[in-house]
């Protein structure tokens, strides 16, 4: 046996409850049929035994193991992954705590012949919808195992905090799916609140402070403005495509600020601006000029039909973008597009998540792959997708869609 000792021992952080610092103090090498025994301070012991195919990881579950104090259980992780955890006999409380804390679900106990005998029989009655009942969590794909890319303990720096938040602790996870290359962020912090005015406060205060964001950002030289490079590219594109010979008309869903708008307007389209805070809505009519409404999309009556629709940093809010993004459908002109604009984390990981790309009120942040399942699972025609810079520095994918042969296609329940 060799043990080769850290010094110091490296530490890293995990936990989706309390923050656990881990410290990894060394590595053991063992040859075949050589073993190591793991104590605690009550005699509770923990053999690991190397074989030349690899290892006893336990003792026998329901003998030597539980004679030596320690009883085994099956964990299920929050993203599917599943842990066979030794409990202390005594601390099954404590275990408990854990188990809740960190949002897992405990299968089974494996210190008992019943239990150990149904793991043994293949169950065949509905086992993945069982899966499915514990973790909700599904990609764009429709993949629902998806690894953990990053883990936040505080708050990354220029993201906006919630009054609602005040005093909770900070914890969130990005998850990656390895198929397309999709991120979710997941967390237990209140995402209703940013879309019933508390976010709208956080970021622009009172109808004033949206008046000066407007005013900040419409005045900004071409080249320092996101928004000039986007008004020039969809209304180029979409003019090109449509073969209009009238004004053109464009409903913009999650208008926000309205700056889109107020260019879309100056190159000569019809605008209606769509967003669910009225202050926004009110924005849009008294300093922009456009129609707007303020509703849910999803709920709003009577929209008309528009030669463009757009959704501009939106559907990354959303939990299931793929419905809000098919419900566009129903408000397109035959031969109508769809403008949708995203934020790329391929290439925003690639910096490190502490990037805007990847802050709190993102559900999900896009994988070009991803971007395109979204529109075609949504029921539309891919017609370009492209990746940008921003002069902000935010990295975007942008697609033009238009209405395609096939239906929407559901997630799986």
């Amino acid at each position: 046996m060799k043990v080769l000792v850290h010094e110091p021992p490296r530490v890293f952080r995990t936990g989706r409850g309390e923050p656990i610092a881990i410290k990894d103090c060394g590595r053991m090498l063992l040859e075949p049929d050589e073993q190591v025994t793991f104590v605690t301070e009550a005699g509770a012991e923990y053999d690991v035994t190397r074989k030349a195919w690899g290892f006893y990881a336990t003792p026998s579950l329901n003998g030597r193991l539980l004679n030596f104090g320690l009883r085994a259980a099956l964990v299920r992780s929050f993203v599917g992954k599943y842990y066979l955890l030794l409990v202390e006999r005594g601390h099954e409380a404590a275990f408990e705590h854990y188990v809740a804390l960190e949002d897992n679900t405990l299968v089974r106990w494996l210190d008992n012949d019943a239990d150990l005998a149904s793991v043994t029989t293949p169950n065949t009655t509905g086992a993945r919808d069982a899966s499915r009942s514990v973790n909700d969590v599904h990609c764009m794909c429709g993949a629902d195992r998806l690894t953990t890319a990053h883990t936040y303990f505080a708050a990354p720096e220029g993201e906006v905090r919630l009054a609602s938040d005040a005093g909770r602790s900070y914890r969130r996870e990005i998850l990656r799916c390895a198929l397309c290359g999709h991120y979710i962020s997941i967390h237990k912090m209140e995402r209703k609140a940013f879309y019933e005015g508390e976010y709208v406060n956080a970021t622009y205060g009172n109808a004033e402070g949206i008046r000066e964001h407007f005013a900040r950002i419409t005045s900004l030289p071409p080249q320092r403005s996101d928004n000039a490079g986007r008004v020039r590219r969809v209304s180029e594109f979409a003019l090109a495509w449509l073969n209009h010979p009238t004004a053109p008309s464009v409903l913009d869903v999650g208008s926000g600020l309205c700056v889109f708008l107020y260019g879309m307007k100056a190159a000569g389209w019809t605008c209606t601006a769509l967003d669910p805070d009225e202050r926004a809505a009110r924005h849009a009519r008294e300093t922009v000029g456009v129609h707007a409404v303020g509703a849910d999309f999803m709920t709003a009556e009577n929209l008309g039909r528009y030669d463009l629709v757009t959704f501009n940093k939106v559907l990354e809010h959303i939990k299931d973008p793929i419905a809000t993004l098919s419900r566009a459908a129903s408000c397109l002109n035959p031969g109508g597009l769809v403008y949708v604009e995203l934020p790329d984390g391929e290439a925003a990981a690639a910096e490190g998540f502490g990037r805007e790309e990847f802050f709190v009120e993102h559900y999900h942040v896009f994988s070009a792959a991803s971007m395109a399942l979204l529109g075609s699972r949504a029921g539309f025609e891919v017609l370009e997708i492209e990746r940008l810079q921003e002069p902000s520095t935010k990295y975007t994918l942008r697609a033009f869609l238009r209405l395609g042969t096939q239906p929407r296609v559901e997630l799986p329940a």
